[in-house]
């Protein structure tokens, strides 16, 4: 009986290290679908400013009500907030606060868009809504090689570690 119970807690422990190794390489997935949302937000206020007129919080608003709810979030807030702080505060303080699984030089590369962002004609705009894709690129290429290399490394990991914990209870 006493066997049972041991073989039961460390099939246990390593059932949920392997699982807290699962939910720490989900990061690495979470940020490239962050990354790759941004970047086709970015198109969607590129073609509204090539051919329409709306102002930046309408725009905003409907990104917000369109895009995955997590990133909504900003938009929205950025949206409410426009008139008051003005464009470029207003995306700069919603990125810096955003609670996303993004990396501290993908936020900079997302600060970017702020910084022409309604004080330039429609060209400057959409010039730097280009730039910005660019850098969104090569933090996706990033983001990717950095999901290959460390995902099945988390999870091997986490594995590993309930193994080692076990030996050592044992």
């Amino acid at each position: 009986m006493y066997l049972i119970i041991k073989l039961l807690i460390g099939v246990g422990i390593i059932l949920c290290s392997a699982r807290i190794g699962i939910i720490y390489s989900k990061k690495y997935v979470y940020r490239l679908n962050e990354l790759d949302e941004f970047k086709n937000n970015f198109k969607i206020i590129e073609n509204k400013i090539k051919y329409t007129y709306e102002p930046l919080d309408e725009i905003f608003l409907q990104i917000s009500e369109i895009t995955d709810y997590q990133i909504s979030h900003i938009y929205k807030n950025i949206s409410e907030n426009i008139k008051k702080e003005g464009a470029e505060n207003a995306w700069k303080k919603e990125i810096e606060e955003c609670k996303l699984c993004l990396k501290r030089e993908d936020k900079e590369a997302l600060k970017e868009f702020g910084v022409l962002l309604g004080k330039t004609n429609k060209e400057g705009q959409i010039n730097q809504i280009q730039f910005v894709n660019s850098l969104l690129e090569r933090q996706i290429e990033k983001a990717k090689k950095d999901k290959e290399k460390n995902e099945i490394l988390s999870k091997k990991l986490g594995i590993v570690f309930g193994v080692m914990l076990v030996i050592i209870l044992i």
